[in-house]
Formats: structure tokens, sequence, C-alpha cells
């Protein structure tokens, strides 16, 4: 009876830990204002922003990992037969690393222009945080889903090239217009971020 009250306990203070943040939110604004105060809403804002700018970087470079990997395999049994195509080959697999290098831009876009947000010379509201976490979302999804169709494009490509080597240009062409919409992801989330750095860094 003691070891269950002791674990009932235990419960409820865990319980009350984890959904205390959540209660500071759901208080009147003046109740909140000062439970939470300047301290509180610059931790969430710039908690969401930073959660943001490192999965940009994280979810396009998984998309370029994942699509690297698939031509690669695919390249690795093009070789075989003519090894003499191995310049070609990693052509096609360099493609679809470029949706990690356009997390990484967005991501330091991210650190270097909002500095005085990330030294705390600036405050952000928790709202101002999901705003600049919304930002990086285009790009991030864009490119995760981008890479691995590129490499299927690729891949593809590699039994034309098993058949006639002078197509390469065609399959890159193919392989571009995928990555057309990875592009336009990076240029979202880059006019995203610059839209929004006026409203909070001078308003």
């Amino acid at each position: 009876m003691k070891t269950f009250l002791s674990s009932g306990r235990r419960l409820s203070l865990a319980t009350v830990a984890l959904f205390a943040p959540l209660l500071a939110f759901a208080q009147s604004p003046e109740t909140a204002s000062a439970a939470v105060s300047h301290a509180g809403a610059v931790q969430w804002g710039v908690m969401l922003a930073y959660f943001g700018a490192a999965l940009s970087t994280f979810l396009a470079g998984l998309g370029s990992v994942l699509g690297v990997s698939m031509v690669g395999q695919a390249g690795a049994g093009l070789l075989t037969e003519k090894p003499e195509l191995a310049g070609k080959v990693i052509t096609l697999e360099v493609l679809p690393g470029s949706q990690g290098l356009y997390g990484m831009v967005i991501s330091l876009l991210f650190i270097f222009g909002y500095q005085p947000v990330i030294s705390g010379e600036v405050a952000i509201s928790t709202s101002q945080g999901f705003i600049l976490f919304a930002a990086f979302l285009p790009v991030a999804i864009c490119c995760l889903t981008s890479g691995p169709y590129q490499a299927k494009v690729c891949s593809a490509g590699m039994h034309m090239l098993a058949k006639d080597d002078k197509l390469t240009g065609r399959v890159i062409t193919m392989a571009a217009l995928v990555e057309t919409y990875a592009l336009l992801g990076f240029l979202i989330s880059f006019f995203l971020l610059n839209s929004f750095k006026t409203g909070i860094l001078v308003g």
C-alpha cells in the first residue's frame, strides 16, 4: 500500500512538472505576464527559432543522404560493366546532394542575420518564435522530399547511360526539373526570414 501511494505521489509530481509550462501559458494575460514575464517568453521563442533552424539543415541533409545513396547504389552496378562512365555517374550522384546545402544556407542565414536575438539583445515572443519556425518549413520539407525523388530520376537515367552514354545531358535536365521545387522551397524560406527580420529586430 505504501509503495502504491509513493508511486502515485511520484506520478503526480511528474505530471505537475510536465504540464506546469502549459498551465503558465493558459493563465490570464496579467497572471501569465507576472508568472512567465520577459525571460520565459524569450526562452520559448528562441527555442522554437533554433529548433526550426536545426530542422531545416537536418531534414534537407537527410533528403540528400538518401538521394546520394540511392544514386550511388545504382551507379555502382553500371560501373561494374562500364567503368569508363565513372565521371558521368559521379555527376549524377552529386545532384541530390544540393538539397542539404539549401537547408544549411537557410540555417546560416538565421545564425548570422538574427544575431541580436541569439545574443539576447532583442527579445522575441513565443508567437514570433512560431513565425520563425514556420519560415524554415518550406526548405526543410521540399528538400527532404525532392532529394530521394531526384535520385529516382538519376537512377533511372543510369539505364539510359548503359545503352547510350551520350544521353547524360538529357538525364541531368530531367533530374534538374525535380530539384526546381527544392529551390522554390529555399527561396520562400529565404524571403520569409528576410521579411520577418525587420519586424522582429526593429519593431
